[in-house]
């Protein structure tokens, strides 16, 4: 009865109060909770973030296209031929090159980074949709060009407005027409 009785006092086996044990597991528990429902809700706000939306599609595609980046051929419709596709980002890739010669510079001179991108969704339909593009794009050869550039007062600030058609293709948004000046006319 000593051990048993002693307990039922309120007090622990080394003279501790039993109330401040149970607190402690209190708060691990909420802690343990608030966890649990962090990492639950990461993983919803992760899933919704890789789903495949018109207007990410567009806003992808744009900064691959004014970064001079291969990879916007991965968002083009197959109204180009899925080989063509290549070759028209090649053919522009070339063209800026040559661009960028003639005015002296080298290739990456003429990358652009886009800011404040803006965009809305006009039409929206099952395997359609069309994005108004709205944004500023600024010369950015490396990422220390843009800080000194602000520091200097070197760069120049051009606003990129734009509609983007778009279609559905293979579970996935693909650009289609002729955005920006990706095709000669």
């Amino acid at each position: 009865m000593g051990r048993t009785a002693f307990l039922r006092k309120g007090k622990g086996l080394n003279g501790e109060k039993e109330e401040e044990s149970m607190d402690s597991g209190g708060k691990f528990l909420t802690f343990t909770s608030i966890i649990i429902l962090a990492l639950i809700l990461q993983g919803v706000l992760v899933i919704a973030e890789q789903r495949e939306t018109p207007d990410k599609a567009a806003v992808e595609f744009a900064r691959a296209y004014f970064w001079l980046d291969t990879s916007m051929a991965d968002r083009l419709c197959k109204e180009l031929g899925p080989s063509a596709a290549a070759n028209v980002v090649e053919g522009y890739l070339q063209r800026v090159d040559q661009e960028a010669r003639s005015l002296g510079y080298a290739f990456d001179y003429m990358k652009q980074e886009l800011y404040q991108v803006e965009t809305r969704v006009s039409l929206k339909e099952a395997d359609k949709a069309q994005v108004r593009l709205t944004a500023t794009r600024k010369r950015a050869i490396n990422p220390v060009f843009g800080a000194v550039a602000e520091v200097f007062a070197l760069t120049q600030a051009h606003r990129v407005e734009a509609t983007i058609d778009l279609v559905r293709e293979d579970d996935r948004w693909k650009v289609c027409g002729r955005p920006f000046a990706l095709t000669e006319s």
